[in-house]
């Protein structure tokens, strides 16, 4: 079900809620069980130290590295 693989490097979306979350490269470091409402992954961001949890909607491949 999940779009991406761990490992595949992507963009991550800016948030559009109210969370301080930056936009930009991210890694994909763990896939998240599938629980019927969102597809979700455990992502590293170039730019910061901690892991967050993100849907597949807040990720797009880079058009430079498709």
């Amino acid at each position: 079900m999940h779009k991406y693989k761990i490992g595949q490097t992507l963009d991550l979306l800016p948030n559009r809620g109210s969370s301080s979350r930056k936009a930009g490269e991210c890694k994909i470091v763990a896939l998240l069980p599938y629980e019927g409402h969102v597809i979700q992954y455990k992502v590293q961001s170039v730019t910061e130290t901690h892991q967050r949890i993100v849907s597949e909607n807040d990720l797009q491949l880079n058009a430079a590295r498709v």
